[in-house]
């Protein structure tokens, strides 16, 4: 196939990605090394590196996790190697590459991120702001300005799904990575100059209109691949990784058309998540294993803390507790009652939300909720607020759902929420929930239910428990830190309620 007189990459450039492998295996050996060094732990006598593509690792993230035997596969991010979107079709355990899409042709990722700097953000904190921030604009002169430069292909089959180009030529270019981004900044100084704004005062509309624009984008050539990977494939289920994938609201898109019969996102997507498709191809492709084929349901998968040492933290801090255990209805009282609670228990979530288990939660049939959160946290006040629910409960607030654990699907609400919840209604009518049953997360789900019966409504507010511009709280002692300096009200850890 070939667009313009370019070939569609196919698995090709196989010297070039020879070399690569060897430089990335190098690199590899050396940074093993220091990490033993670095603990005084004698390095194995037999080192053995086994190098996999960048975004084979990605989807091999969703396949082995998605309890799928079959299954359409996408990967959508910046830049991996050369690639930026590739197409796949798994049958059991095969992996089968059906388009790659190098960044100089069509990089999402790229897009987005070159995008946010037009508002003032830095690559790695925009994209997820500016999906918030798009639904308080509308169609403008910059989606009008982008179709200049933005190119979807209905002609299935015959070409890219999408491609950008600052001329309408296209480009593929294998060298450095700031010659690629060369192109999207030369597309992004042709629709507008930086727009200046305080990102913490009123909402400006040349900022949210370019922010809808670029995410109206993203959405178009998302669901034109999404239509591309149906037709080259035929398979009714979808498995999405890559950066990209963390964009919920054009998951939605995906969703709703209903192209798949089912469809499973790995929930860290982004490149944290690419060492354990890494290892799990390895792990079956390369050293003979079996992966267990099943359905990721939890990913409470990281450090957690004994209650002793929490106790003791807790009497050297001196700060006033009580230990409640798992009767947390003490905790849902105060939610209630329009307090705001961090919430810290077991292990922490795999991926970047949490989850239940380093959250901070309140009310969200209190509109106020919406920016009290948002000011202890030290966010923009606009951005939207995500809520945990119990499964059971997902119909009474949400369009045609589905059971979806880890914050990164979409869902329209029914109506009338509005009213209802507005903490946790965007104002497009959407939100990112979190589904919670007892077998996934029983604490977390006792405290939604305990709300419930206080409230009537079976949903809470549920955000990271962090502060701006930190990471998540892992120890006992970033979360005392957090809640010490942060205008929380209450904090639950792991059994002991502490009031200030």
């Amino acid at each position: 196939m070939a667009l313009l007189g370019i070939p569609i990459i196919k698995p090709k450039y196989k010297f070039a990605l020879n070399i690569l492998k060897q430089d990335l295996t190098e690199l590899a050996r050396r940074l093993i090394v220091y990490i033993y060094n670095l603990n005084n732990e004698k390095l194995p006598e037999k080192l053995k590196i086994f190098p996999v593509e960048h975004h084979l690792a990605h989807i091999a993230s969703s396949y082995y996790f998605s309890g799928f035997g079959n299954s359409a596969g996408i990967v959508v991010d910046g830049i991996g190697e050369f690639e930026s979107t590739t197409v796949w079709k798994i049958k059991n355990g095969e992996f089968e590459k059906i388009i790659s899409i190098p960044a100089s042709y069509g990089s999402i990722g790229i897009f987005y991120e070159e995008a946010s700097s037009k508002v003032g953000y830095e690559a790695l904190e925009g994209p997820g702001k500016l999906m918030g921030l798009a639904p308080y604009g509308e169609r403008s002169k910059y989606y009008e300005k982008f179709k200049n430069f933005f190119k979807t292909n209905t002609d299935i089959g015959k070409g890219l799904p999408f491609y950008f180009s600052p001329d309408g030529k296209i480009y593929f270019i294998k060298k450095k990575d700031q010659e690629i981004r060369k192109i999207y900044r030369d597309i992004f100084d042709q629709v507008t100059d930086r727009i200046k704004w305080e990102r913490n005062g009123k909402l400006n509309k040349n900022a949210s209109n370019f922010a809808w624009a670029v995410q109206k984008v993203a959405e178009e050539a998302i669901l034109a691949l999404a239509n591309y990977t149906k037709e080259e494939t035929g398979e009714n289920r979808l498995i999405m990784a890559g950066g990209v994938a963390l964009n919920a609201k054009a998951n939605m898109e995906i969703y709703y058309s209903k192209l798949f019969n089912d469809m499973f996102i790995f929930p860290a997507a982004n490149d944290a998540g690419s060492v354990i498709g890494a290892a799990a191809y390895a792990y079956e492709h390369i050293l003979g294993g079996k992966m267990i084929r099943s359905r990721l349901k939890s990913i409470y998968l990281g450090p957690e803390y004994i209650d002793d040492e929490i106790k003791s933290i807790l009497i050297s801090s001196k700060f006033k507790y009580e230990y409640i255990g798992d009767d947390v209805n003490a905790v849902s009282e105060l939610v209630s009652k329009g307090k705001i609670v961090a919430w810290y228990q077991g292990r922490a979530e795999l991926g970047p939300r949490a989850l239940g288990n380093r959250s901070i939660i309140a009310n969200p049939t209190l509109k106020d909720t919406w920016l009290t959160v948002n000011k202890i946290k030290g966010r923009e006040w606009w951005r939207p607020l995500a809520p945990s629910l119990l499964s059971e409960s997902k119909g009474d607030y949400f369009i045609d759902p589905t059971d979806h654990e880890f914050m990164i699907l979409m869902f329209k609400f029914n109506e009338g929420l509005k009213e209802r919840v507005p903490a946790v209604y965007h104002v497009d009518g959407t939100a990112r929930p979190q589904t919670v049953n007892q077998e996934q997360n029983r604490t977390w789900y006792q405290m939604i239910k305990a709300f419930g019966e206080e409230t009537g409504e079976n949903l809470v507010v549920n955000t990271s428990f962090n502060l701006a511009g930190e990471p998540l709280v892992e120890t006992p002692k970033d979360a005392l830190r957090s809640f010490a300096v942060g205008g929380f009200d209450a904090l639950y850890m792991q059994g002991y309620l502490i009031k200030k």
